[in-house]
Formats: structure tokens, C-alpha cells, sequence
């Protein structure tokens, strides 16, 4: 009985991944990735992601409906952050560099509601390429009538 509802909640929480990625791709966001996880309180979960070089946008964490703080940390090439707020819904902003470089992704419940000591949640990636500007530096004179 409870692998059934377990299921049932992932299933709901997976249409609730795929309405927030129908928006990323609406916007442009080409690369996307996301993993369903089941967490017991308090340990941390690592997962490994190979996004590619030059992208930018976002990883974010979805909770399930006794999920009420889910911490995210992202740590490769040259960043190591970590979601600092209370939520269920943490958001990393990144962009990826020059080089393909694996990061590690670390997941944690730190809180559930009514004493569950296990809860499903997603993670997932939405990234676009990175839009260089254009510098214009040569001068251009003015038409003439």
C-alpha cells in the first residue's frame, strides 16, 4: 500500500516537473534534465551531471507533499553554491564554462511536515547557450544626404 501511494505522489510530482520544464523550454531553455529521488530525512543524496560547456540557467529541487526544506549545493569547475533558504522549491543560478566539467550535485532533506521520515522530490536542469554580446568597437560614419 504504501509503494502505491509513493508512486501515486511521484507521478503527480513529475507532472508538476514537466509543467515548470514546458515553461524553461518556452523561454528557450534547449537542455534539460531531471531525476526523481526518494530522501530520508537528513541524508544527503549526490548525483553527478555532465550539462556540457557555455550554457547557462538554472538547477532547481521540487519537494513532495511532506517535503518542507530541501537543500541544494552544486560544486564543480569553479563553483561551489548552496541554497541558503527554507523551501521546497530551491533555485541555483548558474552558467557552466569553457570546458565540459562534471558537477556534484548534493540533495538533502532537512524537514518534513506530520513526522514522515521519507519523502519523494525532483531535481532538474533547464539551460540555455550562453548569448555573447556583440561588441561593436569600429567607429562608422554618419550617412550623408
Amino acid at each position: 500500500m504504501g509503494i502505491l501511494l509513493l508512486i501515486t505522489c511521484l507521478c503527480s510530482l513529475s507532472e508538476e516537473v514537466d509543467t515548470f520544464l514546458d515553461a524553461y523550454r518556452f523561454n528557450g531553455y534547449t537542455f534539460q534534465w531531471s531525476r526523481g529521488l526518494y530522501l530520508p530525512v537528513g541524508e544527503p543524496l549526490t548525483v553527478f551531471i555532465y550539462p556540457g560547456n557555455n550554457l547557462e540557467g538554472v538547477l532547481c529541487g521540487v519537494g513532495g507533499p511532506n517535503l518542507l526544506d530541501l537543500q541544494l549545493e552544486l560544486q564543480g569547475g569553479e563553483l561551489n553554491i548552496i541554497d541558503e533558504e527554507r523551501d521546497d522549491l530551491p533555485v541555483l543560478r548558474f552558467a557552466t564554462g569553457a570546458e565540459t566539467v562534471a558537477y556534484k550535485v548534493t540533495v538533502t532533506a532537512l524537514d518534513m511536515l506530520h513526522g514522515a521520515s521519507a519523502d519523494s522530490a525532483y531535481i532538474f536542469l533547464a539551460l540555455k547557450p550562453v548569448m555573447n554580446e556583440l561588441n561593436n568597437t569600429v567607429p562608422v560614419e554618419p550617412d550623408q544626404p
